[in-house]
């Protein structure tokens, strides 16, 4: 169906920032149920690069840029925020800025109206608090199922223990019959 979002973000980044911060990222928002476009997840041998981002772009619902010295230099980086822009125009909030490694003076730099977006700032959090963050925006749904797991097994880790000798369960009580 043209125009349907069958992702729920795409994470847009330079590949020096891929193995120490945006694939356990990608990793940790997938594993909580975020459909994610991230090329390592979503491009196969022989694919167009180019047809593939353009795709990723266009059915994701929010775009998470992960900004850093080397994606400020990058020509694909670049084409994919962009892409992001065009589609934020005139509409409802899509880029979700994560501010990695740089200042808002090297932003300024390059996009200031990109400073001007509130952002994640990486180096102050780990992998799984970022993600989090990310997930109250994308998938509200699955970050108000988090925060309930979070409190049962809290719960679950302060509640009494209570032992009960093997000779006072009755063994009835375990079996439902029908009669």
């Amino acid at each position: 169906m043209k125009g349907e979002s069958i992702y729920d973000c795409f994470i847009s980044h330079a590949s020096e920032d891929k193995r120490g911060f945006v694939h356990p990222l990608a990793l940790e928002m997938r594993r909580l149920s975020v459909r994610v476009w991230y090329d390592k997840f979503a491009l196969k041998v022989g694919d167009s690069l180019s047809k593939s981002i353009d795709e990723g772009l266009a059915k994701s619902r929010f775009g998470i840029v992960i900004l850093s010295k080397a994606f400020l230099g990058k020509a694909w980086p670049e084409y994919e925020l962009r892409g992001l822009i065009a589609r934020e125009v005139g509409s409802q909030k899509l880029i979700l800025p994560v501010w990695l490694g740089i200042s808002k003076s090297d932003l300024l730099q390059f996009s200031p109206p990109l400073a001007d977006k509130v952002a994640i700032i990486a180096n102050r959090m780990g992998i799984n608090d970022i993600a989090r963050q990310l997930i109250e925006i994308v998938r509200p749904d699955i970050a108000e199922h988090i925060h309930r797991m979070e409190v049962l097994q809290e719960r679950l880790r302060s509640a009494p223990i209570e032992r009960t000798p093997v000779s006072k369960i009755k063994m009835e009580a375990l079996f439902v019959t029908n009669i």
